[in-house]
């Protein structure tokens, strides 16, 4: 019977795990450029696992959970400011943050006072040759710049710099990093994307790719799975309490 509790018990927990990762994704649904998260179980373990003589053992392994995110496009919301840039196609943005090289798909950029094209947290966005750096800046108005599908930004004949986007070799590299940017894992590389597959549009946004209705459904059907095996817990917890009333005067 206690076998039973505890398996109904790790039934819970993907199934709680879930529901976290669902929450977070409709917490982002209007984060510009958020890719949303899943979960799946690798491995559901038997409950005599957990059991070493007659007792749990605490040195059992718990659920094998992974979460991963899906990179799929998001739709482009077009805001006409010259500044704001989305990407059609694969690959991030490049920006330099003080902990290191960091990639994103929010290309709400902004100019510093020097003139350094920078993301909404203040990190200078990469060109090809380093960070991009308007360099008259006090003398025109933002409304001149040009940034191509290639992702040169210029001003009538004057090129300022091409934004580096990258892809890694393998999307699995990449782990969220806080702040809508992205970190390559220890080993993975990074390649410089095609202008070719990829299309820069100035004056666009990427949305997120959460479809609230479908996360909705998902979290309604979770929540009802949970329930079901809190009962189940309660109906074995409740025949258990009554075995042990057998016998007793």
């Amino acid at each position: 019977m206690i076998k039973g509790i505890y398996t109904s018990a790790l039934g819970l927990i993907p199934l709680q795990k879930r529901l976290e990762v669902i929450a977070n994704n409709l917490a982002n649904v209007n984060t510009t450029g958020f890719k949303r998260d899943d979960a799946f179980t690798n491995e559901l373990i038997s409950a005599d696992s957990l059991f070493k003589n007659g007792s749990v053992d605490p040195s059992a392994s718990d659920l094998k959970e992974q979460t991963y995110t899906d990179f799929s496009q998001g739709p482009l919301e077009q805001t006409s400011n010259p500044l704001d840039v989305a990407l059609s196609g694969q690959g991030f943005f490049e920006v330099q943050t003080p902990n290191g090289a960091m990639l994103t798909r929010d290309g709400s950029f902004s100019l510093s006072i020097d003139g350094t094209l920078v993301t909404r947290n203040g990190d200078p966005v990469m060109g090809m040759n380093g960070p991009i750096r308007i360099s008259d800046v006090q003398k025109m108005q933002t409304s001149q710049l040009v940034i191509g599908p290639d992702g040169t930004v210029k001003a009538g004949n004057q090129i300022y710099g091409q934004l580096r986007i990258v892809t890694p070799a393998n999307l699995s590299q990449l782990s969220k990093a806080g702040s809508n940017l992205y970190e390559l894992n220890q080993g993975g590389t990074l390649e410089v994307v095609d202008p070719a597959s990829t299309n820069v549009r100035q004056g666009y946004l990427e949305g997120s790719n959460v479809n609230p209705i479908d996360e909705m459904v998902a979290m309604i059907q979770l929540q009802s799975n949970f329930q079901a095996g809190q009962k189940a817990i309660q109906t074995q917890d409740t025949s258990l309490n009554d075995a042990n009333q057998v016998g007793q005067v």
